[in-house]
């Protein structure tokens, strides 16, 4: 229980990702294996209203994965890239960086639940954005689910709920190839 709980607490201290959402659960990709994904969002509130998200990861060493993610659609081009560090089993902690118009620091702290052939995360993802007058920080709770529908093809489903005034709340969903 004890490995559990310090994890979630932390969650709540470490932060995470970008206008764009999570896409992942708190795995990660084996050394050598990579992903290609793709996710359409749309914006419920504030920013555009849709973006089309590509989405590409690499296994580096054990326990530790390098992303990059391209908005192609919504309000220009959306650059960004992370670093995600798998703690254990159930917990995940990333960072990075965005440009979208200002630049972006990102942080992710992602608890997964897994739920038979089901995995079910939530966390705390915020952006650090470097804006003109000053930095804001956009912080949302993700709350997905992702589900195999075969063996190298995973489906997600994830909604972002905003609990900052200067962003957007974000439902998308898609697919991600594992090869």
């Amino acid at each position: 229980m004890k490995r559990f709980i310090i994890p979630f607490i932390l969650t709540l201290f470490f932060a995470s990702a970008s206008y764009g959402q999570v896409f992942n659960t708190s795995s990660t990709l084996k050394p050598g294996r990579f992903s290609l994904g793709i996710e359409p969002v749309v914006y419920v509130s504030g920013g555009p209203d849709f973006n089309l998200f590509l989405h590409g990861g690499i296994g580096i060493v054990p326990k530790i994965d390098f992303g990059m993610k391209l908005g192609v659609m919504g309000g220009g081009v959306y650059f960004g890239g992370d670093l995600e560090f798998n703690i254990n089993r159930y917990f995940s902690l990333s960072g990075g960086a965005h440009v979208w118009g200002d630049l972006g620091l990102d942080f992710t702290g992602l608890v997964t639940l897994p739920l038979g052939p089901a995995d079910i995360y939530s966390g705390l993802d915020m952006d650090v954005i470097m804006a003109d007058g000053g930095p804001y920080f956009p912080l949302w709770i993700p709350i997905g689910i992702e589900l195999p529908i075969k063996k190298h093809l995973l489906f997600f489903f994830e909604t972002e709920i905003l609990l900052t005034n200067n962003a957007s709340h974000m439902i998308g969903g898609g697919v991600s190839f594992i090869f």
